[in-house]
């Protein structure tokens, strides 16, 4: 499948089972976290996050705990150790990579560098609404950290959130801790949170997706070649986004550095 992210063309090679054809929206019948704000048409904005003092602290914090993984998977960086050179470390080893991902992939909210109310509460006055990070379908309170390496497939392909359905009735952010620049921020298409399941077509389970496997079902092809932009918030700034987005596919294009990130999800206080 082809898409292009930024006016440059993308190849994705997403194999998988085709879902059965469906005409709904699946955000008509659920909770839009966007529909209060200026940006909802878009289903996206970039804003200024935390407090400068706190935002640092997030971001140091947030770095911390990939420098703990890579320690704990056998490589004894130092404390000033920069994580967007993590591909420096890790290079090809698929083995060692995926032992990092294993730990970071989900974290309790006991382990944020700040009090998540903070967060809650900046993300429910840029939705206009009260949020908490609760996940009401398995009562999850948990955030992760995306590790995606320059010239590697660790990205998702592009997909929807909900169509895992714990998540539906959410909203994202997307915070940068390393390497998110123009070339490797999260690419998402403005508008999409209200298309139809039938313009484009999907994986009816987890996607393979350039060799490996999902557990998020992928986007497989579309009538039209797919319009992606890469929104790439500031150190200072957030991305908070509609999971009904098709986002993802977000290939590493730096040359020299790790992209690494924040994600986290909010539902309805």
């Amino acid at each position: 499948m082809k898409a292009i992210i930024n006016h440059q063309s993308v190849n994705y090679q997403v194999e998988g089972e085709s879902s059965p054809p469906d005409n709904r929206v699946l955000l008509a019948s659920d909770i839009d976290l966007t529909a209060d704000a200026a940006w909802a048409a878009a289903g996206y904005t970039v804003a200024d996050f935390l407090p400068v003092a706190e935002q640092q602290l997030l971001q140091a914090g947030l770095a911390e705990l990939v420098r703990e993984a890579l320690r704990e998977v056998g490589q004894p960086v130092a404390d000033d150790f920069p994580v967007s050179c993590y591909h420096e470390l890790i290079g090809d080893d698929t083995d060692q990579h995926l032992a990092v991902i294993n730990i970071t992939k989900q974290y309790t909210q006991d382990q944020l560098p700040v009090p998540v109310a903070l967060l809650e509460a900046r993300v429910g006055a840029l939705c206009g609404r009260p949020v908490q990070s609760l996940n009401p379908y398995d009562s999850a309170r948990v955030f992760h950290l995306r590790i995606v390496r320059p010239g590697r497939s660790d990205n998702n392909p592009l997909h929807r959130d909900v169509w895992l359905p714990n998540y539906a009735n959410c909203i994202n952010i997307y915070v940068p801790v390393a390497g998110s620049t123009p070339n490797s921020s999260l690419t998402l298409i403005p508008g999409s949170h209200w298309w139809p399941e039938n313009q484009t077509e999907r994986t009816l389970r987890g996607a393979c997706y350039n060799g490996a496997a999902y557990n998020v079902p992928g986007v497989k092809g579309a009538a039209e070649v797919l319009q992606l932009i890469r929104p790439n918030p500031a150190d200072k700034e957030v991305l908070l986004f509609s999971p009904y987005l098709l986002h993802g596919g977000a290939v590493n294009l730096n040359p020299d550095a790790t992209r690494i990130s924040l994600e986290m999800r909010f539902w309805p206080a």
